[in-house]
């Protein structure tokens, strides 16, 4: 049974985080991109992904991993990258199960 987790963040430039993390991860895996507002990055293949939703300032990241290790772990990956392309902001993350 998959386990599917949710966050919000708050960016002073939103649609940028989400380009520069598509980017980063573009040779990596077969992501699935519709302008600077929306993204699905598959990490364990189509069911097993993170999908980001920009709405003005706020990021929105809805990921689904097969178990809860994979998902504490993939929450961290994803944090950690957002974190260090965000520059000079800190970005907060509160994730709860959907």
């Amino acid at each position: 049974m998959s386990v599917t987790t949710r966050t919000t963040t708050v960016s002073n430039d939103a649609p940028r985080l989400l380009r520069t993390l598509c980017n980063h991860w573009r040779h990596k895996f077969e992501i699935r991109r519709d302008g600077d507002t929306h993204a699905f990055i598959p990490f364990a293949g189509p069911e097993a992904g993170a999908d980001f939703v920009v709405d003005g300032d706020t990021l929105a990241i809805t990921l689904t991993q097969p178990d809860a290790t994979d998902s504490a772990r993939y929450q961290q990956v994803i944090e950690n990258h957002l974190q260090r392309f965000a520059r000079d902001e800190t970005l907060a993350f509160d994730w709860k199960p959907v």
